[in-house]
């Protein structure tokens, strides 16, 4: 691409090019933040992150062939590396976002562009929250499909554009993937794009090459990524800057950062929610166990009622479908077709029933919060005929402030805990686990580093009646440990050990 294409959308504060000069228009080959993958004729971003920063790495990424400079301030060997061998450079206000939106401009406006398919931009979907963003994700794809749009699908579990599926690393992804898959997306022609938005995400600004999000979408704010936001305060500011991106925010009334981010918000806000008034809410709420959820859609100050039930069991997913079903009301998706829509949608990883001959049952979750796992094991107790084994961990390098929390959780709302191991990264184990044992009062718990054998040992004292509850792994299978990443099923354990024991009893 050339640079004057490329930069023309990005706004520079400094710079040693002379845009009016042809000659200084020259070929750009690729974009990146590592010096160690700058080729001949590269651009080179600066971004200061929390370990390191890119501007300490311009002298390398000039060695290795770099054309462009883009920084957000002059270091003290600016004049070296960039004076004297003549660079050119772009200073930028915010480099992280003008990454997103070179990006952007790199795969030729995707959001914006025409494709053979179809005229007219790309919409775009965004939830943030704690909780509940993948599940309202895939609710909204389901109604938005039923309704006749092609949708496309980017989250924690998979992205998903027409028949193509990938699995996915991140909540969020980087801005450069993020760009190429709304660019596959457009040849696609994909009417509307629903994405999960993290606070990482909205932090790093990660999204800001989205432009204007036409729909944006608030679940919940409860305790997480404390290592990485440092306070409660500081996280909500993240998940707020959603509401000033976005033509229309929906929002969980019931929920106590509500108010602080519409204040925080420019969008056109409305509400939903089952205890405070809202503009939405779900009315004579049905709990059917094991068989999901069913209650009335209303839509304050109009006279649209209408049912909804989904097979998702828990009181978290009335807010879930509610927020999925406010959304499609908003879209003007007739009131029929969003029930519908909600009925067939289940998802890997949430409150997901494994299906087991055994006397006793096997719930998997992605729980991996002080709240949501909270949230669980009380939709679990709704239904349970006898004990529930909490089965969880926490993961490594990550808030340890809620260790203990999950622990004092999990302990009062199970009979009986085991303590194992999720994800240490490059964290001891033992260590992790003896910071959620702080929390567990009583004696009703046992601690088994390997989560295999924690598996095995829930399945070998479940009793019939006992509902095990696998939480924190969800719709992963893998499990990161000193740092390896190797293949961890919990379903194919699960099921290997029932086989093994059918075949010996």
């Amino acid at each position: 691409m050339k640079l004057f294409d490329l930069i023309k959308n990005i706004e520079v504060k400094e710079t040693n090019i002379n845009i009016t000069e042809e000659k200084n228009n020259f070929e750009i080959c690729n974009i990146t933040r590592n010096s160690l993958d700058v080729k001949v004729n590269a651009a080179f971003i600066c971004l200061a992150g929390t370990k390191t920063d890119g501007h300490k790495y311009i002298g390398e990424a000039v060695k290795n062939g770099a054309v462009l400079v883009i920084l957000e301030y002059k270091p003290e060997d600016f004049e070296e590396v960039i004076i004297k061998s003549n660079t050119p450079y772009v200073i930028v206000q915010n480099t992280r976002k003008t990454e997103a939106e070179l990006w952007m401009t790199w795969y030729g406006d995707p959001i914006k562009s025409k494709s053979k398919f179809k005229s007219g931009k790309i919409k775009i979907i965004g939830i943030t929250g704690t909780n509940g963003k993948t599940s309202v994700s895939y609710m909204i794809k389901q109604i938005l499909e039923d309704a006749g749009y092609k949708t496309a699908l980017f989250g924690t579990i998979k992205y998903i554009i027409g028949d193509l599926e990938k699995e996915s690393k991140l909540t969020t992804c980087d801005p450069d993937e993020i760009a190429r898959l709304f660019s596959v997306a457009g040849n696609a022609g994909i009417d509307y794009v629903v994405m999960e938005i993290s606070s990482h995400s909205l932090e790093l600004d990660k999204i800001a090459g989205l432009g204007i999000i036409d729909i944006g979408i608030f679940t919940n704010l409860t305790q997480d990524h404390l290592d990485f936001h440092g306070s409660m305060e500081n996280y909500k500011r993240a998940k707020a800057k959603l509401f000033r991106m976005c033509k229309t925010g929906i929002l969980n009334a019931d929920d106590e950062a509500t108010r602080d981010i519409i204040d925080l918000s420019a969008s056109k806000n409305y509400l939903y929610g089952i205890k405070s008034r809202a503009d939405f809410q779900a009315d004579n709420i049905k709990y059917l166990g094991v068989n999901g959820i069913e209650y009335d859609f209303a839509a304050i100050n109009t006279d649209k009622i209408f049912k909804i039930s989904s097979p998702m069991a828990g009181g978290f997913y009335v807010y879930n479908t509610l927020a999925a079903a406010t959304a499609g009301y908003i879209l003007g998706i007739d009131g029929e077709i969003i029930s519908g829509a909600l009925k067939k949608v289940k998802i890997r990883g949430r409150m997901e029933k494994l299906d087991t001959n055994t006397p006793y049952s096997i719930f998997i979750d992605y729980a991996h919060t002080p709240d949501a796992l909270e949230n669980v094991l009380k939709s679990i107790r709704i239904f349970t005929e006898g004990r529930i084994i909490a089965l969880f961990g926490c993961g490594g390098d990550r808030d340890k402030i809620k260790r203990p929390i999950m622990g004092r959780i999990a302990s009062k709302n199970s009979d009986f805990c085991i303590i194992t191991s999720d994800n240490s990264r490059t964290e001891e184990p033992v260590n992790i686990i003896e910071d959620i044992v702080r929390g567990i009062s009583g004696d009703k718990f046992t601690k088994i580093i390997d989560r295999r054998e924690a598996i095995e040992y829930a399945m070998d004292i479940a009793q019939p009646g006992d509902v095990i509850l696998l939480a924190g792994k969800g719709h992963e299978d893998y499990i990161n440990e000193k740092g390896q990443i190797k293949h961890f099923s919990e379903r194919e354990i699960v099921y290997e050990f029932e086989h093994e024991h059918r075949r010996n009893s």
